[in-house]
This record gives structure tokens, sequence and C-alpha cells, in this order.
């Protein structure tokens, strides 16, 4: 358990994935540091909590909330809920991108609401915001095969999932490679610990999935998979999803 205004580093190749108690999610990327439940500035004591980034680059998502949480770093100011983003702090500037949701940013001199798939490239604490809005141009997709797995029995299915950079909108492939951080909302679910995409932005893996527990009455037959690059950099490439209908015999 992290206390309050606790201070995370990562090293040079380390990654850390935090969580919170209400259900939000950090992913902490390499050089990078963060002070969690940083102070609250004095206008804006009613925000969930707050966080700050003193150096590096994180993905986070962040639950749907009666206030919103605070982030902030570089002159930007973050106020978010219920919404996915990548934020990224270095020498010539600051990244922010949101894959999902909606964030208001601000800064010393404007302020914006960035939407699903808008980023903000490069500025700086006294740029005006509303001339630096773009799009997401990129974004991870994910395939599995087979499409319509059936569970038969007791027995787990292994299944080959897919992953290609590709240009959004399009789909026209990206030649780009790095590393790839998984998750599921489901429980039987084994994952490889290491997923890295080749040159030309493709990498494959297995994964292993066993039926619902035999006194589990919540599962739908539905499992989602997520994934997003898992390294700064990346701020252009938008997380990949994929909802993925189980049947049995």
């Amino acid at each position: 358990m992290l206390l309050r205004r606790y201070r995370v580093r990562t090293e040079k190749k380390g990654r850390a994935t935090i969580f919170f108690n209400d259900g939000s999610e950090i992913r902490l990327f390499g050089e990078t540091e963060l002070t969690i439940g940083a102070k609250k500035s004095r206008n804006y004591r009613w925000v969930r909590y707050r966080l700050f980034l003193h150096t590096g680059s994180f993905w986070g998502h962040f639950v749907r909330g009666k206030n919103p949480v605070e982030i902030g770093g570089g002159g930007m100011r973050l106020q978010l809920s219920d919404a996915s983003l990548r934020f990224s702090r270095g020498k010539t500037g600051i990244d922010i991108a949101v894959p999902s949701g909606m964030a208001k940013v601000s800064n010393k001199s404007s302020s914006v609401k960035l939407l699903a798939g808008q980023r903000l490239y490069q500025v700086r604490k006294n740029d005006f915001l509303p001339q630096k809005i773009s799009l997401i141009p990129n974004q991870l997709k994910l395939w599995i095969e087979p499409s319509a797995p059936v569970f038969k029995g007791k027995e787990s299915l292994k299944l080959n999932l897919h992953f290609q950079i590709v240009r959004y909108g399009t789909d026209r492939p990206v030649d780009r490679p790095g590393s790839v951080y998984l998750k599921s909302n489901y429980y039987n679910l084994k994952i490889p610990d290491s997923i890295r995409l080749n040159k030309d932005g493709k990498a494959k893996t297995t994964i292993e999935v066993a039926p619902p527990s035999s006194n589990d009455r919540t599962f739908e037959g539905t499992v989602t998979l997520h994934s997003i690059m898992d390294q700064s950099g990346y701020n252009d490439v938008q997380d990949g999803l994929l909802k993925v209908r189980f049947t049995s015999h």
C-alpha cells in the first residue's frame, strides 16, 4: 500500500503498475517519477485525488467517480473521470493522448477538452492549447484465431492472439517495434509475461483460456482483451481493445 504523497520511481528498463482503491489503474514506463496523492491546489480541493508527474511517462485508466482525478506536471493540469490517457513529460515538452473518454487540460494561457482519439503533442505551459489538438494517428489492432472459440467441457483453450500497429481508420500496417502490455477482465486466462512487436509492428502469442468456475453466475461469455504500448514514445498509438465471445458445448 502506498501512502499519500509517496514518490514512485522506475529504472531505465523498469515498469510498474499501480492499482487504486476506486478501481483505477496506472502503468509507469521506464525512467519515470510520479507522486501519488500529491497535495491538492487550494482551488481544487474537491478532486478525488491528485497525481504529479515529475519526469517520464505513464498510461492510466481512471474509473467514473463523483469527483474527477487531477494530474499535474510541466505547467499542465488535467482533470478526468471515466477516461484513459497517456501522459509524457520530457525536456522538449509535454505529450498528452486520450484513447478513451474525455480530459480537461489547462495551462497558464488556455484550456481545452480532449476527446477520445485526440492528443496534444509537444506542448508547453504557455502554448495556446486549442491550436495544438490533433488526432492520434495509429492504433494497436488485435485479433484472435479461432475467432469464435468454443469451450468443450472443462478443457482449456489455447488461442493465437495477433497484434499489429496500423494507421487509424485505414488499417494500413505501420512498421514499428515495441513492447506490449496485455490485460483482461477475465480471471481464468494465462497471458505471457512479455510481448514484443517486431520491426514490422507485428507480434503473435498464445493465450490459454479456461472455462469459468462451475459456481460462477456472472460470466456471460464475453472476455475483453486490452493492450497498450508498454513504453514511452508511443503516445501516437491508441490502445488495442478486443471483445471475444465464447460459447460452450
